[in-house]
């Protein structure tokens, strides 16, 4: 995928998920459909922290001296990067990621409002970044903790990403919510 189509990919996503966000209502986003599991509202502030505390800045810094090289890029993010496989069976922890991580990503519920004006917010923070990215060249790396050193367009697409990762778990609230 191409850097343009990148970010075209990235606003089919992050629109669809604002066309949801903005159907329900103020009741609903709020319910924690099972035991241990997020809300709607929950889930989407977890999508903007984890592309605000982690993705955006390292995305700002693969173009900068200040990068961090540490491994090459390993087989998942050969597999997701280069091969263009957007859903992975995979299962992630936030209990597996370092603690000021998993701080950073966990989230808290936000009324509806305040949370379409973040996510709106949180695209246009991304939006933001086409600049870079299409200025961005291969050689410009840094390191991620699950993939190694991936390139500018990488760290880009995994912000898309993300949101596919947890497009599954979406849909089971929806699906919980749908059936009371």
């Amino acid at each position: 995928m191409n850097k343009s189509k990148t970010f075209d990919y990235f606003n089919k996503v992050a629109n669809t998920w604002l066309d949801d966000l903005e159907e329900k209502n103020e009741e609903d986003i709020l319910i924690n459909p099972f035991e241990g599991s997020w809300s709607i509202s929950e889930l989407y502030d977890h999508i903007i922290k984890v592309a605000r505390t982690y993705q955006i800045p390292n995305f700002k810094k693969s173009v900068t001296t200040e990068v961090e090289r540490k491994k090459r890029k390993n087989i998942k993010g050969l597999v997701i990067f280069n091969v263009g496989i957007k859903k992975i069976n995979m299962k992630i922890k936030m209990e597996n990621f370092p603690k000021p991580l998993v701080k950073d990503f966990t989230p808290i519920k936000q009324n509806k409002t305040e949370l379409i004006k973040d996510f709106k917010q949180f695209i246009n923070e991304v939006n933001s970044l086409k600049e870079t990215l299409l200025k961005s060249k291969r050689k410009n790396k840094h390191y991620h903790l699950m993939f190694g050193d991936i390139n500018t367009k990488d760290w880009f697409t995994l912000i898309a990403f993300h949101m596919a990762h947890h497009e599954k778990q979406k849909k089971k609230i929806n699906e919980f919510l749908e059936s009371r």
